[in-house]
């Protein structure tokens, strides 16, 4: 029986942002914060890898330097029924596509040097509580500790084990990489991304994706195809013809005909959005990450888990420090809080964009560019316009159409 202050289970963004700044805050917790993950770093993990300004923006806070393979986004494009939408370069990028192996391998170095034990090819297997502990079972031995942090991902035992199953919120997407050949992009594509709507028309609530990315220091492009909502299967119990189909009708030009046949590998994936139905918070566990869940409308969650661990870092501290009430105050925070309100609006926004009058709403989001691009920003957390209130949000929004200019965050 091993003991600890604090344990994680997860050690993807969520859980070692969460050591990071536990460990930054209280260096002498070190040793006494531990990590489980059931594998190993540097691990796969089924992921678009898109950085969003406002994760970027915790990293250069954690000082986290991001020296491994990525590709900067300059412009993009977003297909709907009422038309393409233009997203033109700004003076940064507007995201940054890395590979998820490298990125949580960068991030799990300086968790160990800040102190946090990583306990890894570690598969948990139960969970009980005391009135004093958590107890983890795994297939590696017990660890008690005063909380358990569970930030393992979509498909979280944490959760299954403490807060019950429940499938109502879970989308999914499935993706692959491609190589880019001489020829297949023009210009300046490779620095672009793409969205394409129109598979909503289709009977898929969500859309295609294409993001630039390097793997092994030749460019690819990341594609895939996310669903909001998962919908029944064809009848044969397999749906990705379908998805497969959507692919290609968004992106003619890439060759990804051979990947129905598992040329490229493809990947499938579940992904769980925040539902603020949900509980975050039972006794001495909490959740984090995409086990808590991410944006509902674009299934973007690497901001988010950033998020979710400085915040579960600093609520455990003042647990820790006697603060009987401050996990029961996170879980109010992840239903009450700026983060909460976004992913509230965004939980809106799927349900317009992705609903019967989708049509309706892709018209309106076409009718102005000022709009559209304060919306970007909004979505971006740049200058963390994200964090206020909807009315000021609005507000710009209005003005912005009236003036006919872009009104900065």
């Amino acid at each position: 029986m091993r003991r600890y202050e604090v344990l994680i289970a997860g050690a993807g963004p969520a859980g070692l942002a969460a050591g990071i700044y536990l460990l930054r805050q209280r260096p002498e917790l070190r040793g006494r914060v531990a990590a489980i993950d059931k594998a190993r770093h540097p691990r796969f993990k089924v992921c678009a890898g898109g950085l969003i300004p406002k994760a970027i923006a915790v990293l250069d806070e954690l000082q986290v330097s991001l020296e491994i393979s990525s590709a900067p986004v300059e412009s993009g494009e977003a297909v709907t029924e009422a038309g393409v939408i233009s997203i033109p370069a700004r003076s940064k990028p507007l995201c940054t596509v890395i590979r998820r192996d490298e990125f949580d391998a960068t991030l799990a170095c300086s968790a160990r040097r800040d102190g946090l034990e990583l306990i890894e090819n570690t598969r948990i297997v139960g969970i009980t509580q005391s009135d004093n502990c958590v107890s983890v079972v795994t297939d590696a031995g017990t660890f008690e500790s005063s909380i358990l942090i569970g930030a393992d991902g979509s498909g979280s035992r944490v959760r299954r084990e403490v807060f019950g199953r429940s499938s109502e919120s879970i989308g999914r997407a499935l993706m692959l990489d491609v190589p880019i050949i001489n020829g297949m992009l023009r210009g300046n594509d490779q620095a672009r991304y793409q969205f394409d709507f129109r598979c909503v028309a289709a009977g898929i609530p969500g859309y295609s994706w294409s993001f630039p990315c390097v793997i092994d220091g030749m460019p690819h492009r990341n594609v895939g195809i996310y669903e909001w909502k998962a919908s029944p299967s064809n009848g044969n119990g397999d749906r990705k013809p379908r998805l497969f189909d959507e692919l290609r009708r968004a992106f003619p030009d890439l060759e990804i005909d051979s990947a129905a046949d598992g040329s490229f590998g493809y990947k499938s994936f579940p992904i769980r959005w925040y539902d603020p139905r949900d509980r975050y918070a039972c006794k001495r566990v909490i959740l984090a990450g995409d086990a808590a869940g991410v944006d509902p409308l674009m299934g973007e969650g690497i901001s988010f888990a950033l998020e979710h661990g400085r915040r579960a870092a600093a609520s455990a501290l003042r647990f820790l420090d006697g603060d009987k009430d401050a996990l029961r105050s996170y879980d109010r925070a992840l239903h009450s809080g700026y983060n909460a309100r976004k992913l509230g609006r965004l939980a809106f926004a799927a349900r317009r964009f992705y609903g019967p009058h989708h049509r309706f709403y892709f018209k309106m989001a076409s009718l102005s560019r000022h709009a559209q691009q304060l919306g970007l920003d909004w979505y971006n957390g740049a200058n963390r316009v994200d964090e206020t209130s909807a009315w000021r949000i609005a507000a710009r929004c209005v003005a912005s159409i009236l003036l006919r200019r872009d009104l900065a965050p």
